[in-house]
């Protein structure tokens, strides 16, 4: 079973969101639906998907710039 983590990336910096994620979807909002591997669920709004790293098994989420 391959699981993420998941970490939010501001002014360089990786803060940990999850640490064993197990599905991440966006809804049609584009809200990250986030499951985890301990039915922990997480809604995250005004962030995108950054980057996917396969190797490291990490998904960095970056933030929506103010429209």
């Amino acid at each position: 079973m391959c699981l993420s983590k998941v970490y939010f990336r501001e002014n360089g910096m990786d803060k940990l969101v999850v640490e064993e994620a197990t599905n991440i979807t966006v809804d049609s909002d584009g809200a990250i639906e986030i499951s985890s591997m301990f039915d922990e669920n997480k809604s995250i709004h005004n962030y995108f998907i950054k980057e996917v790293d396969f190797i490291k098994s990490c998904t960095i989420l970056g933030r929506k710039a103010d429209i």
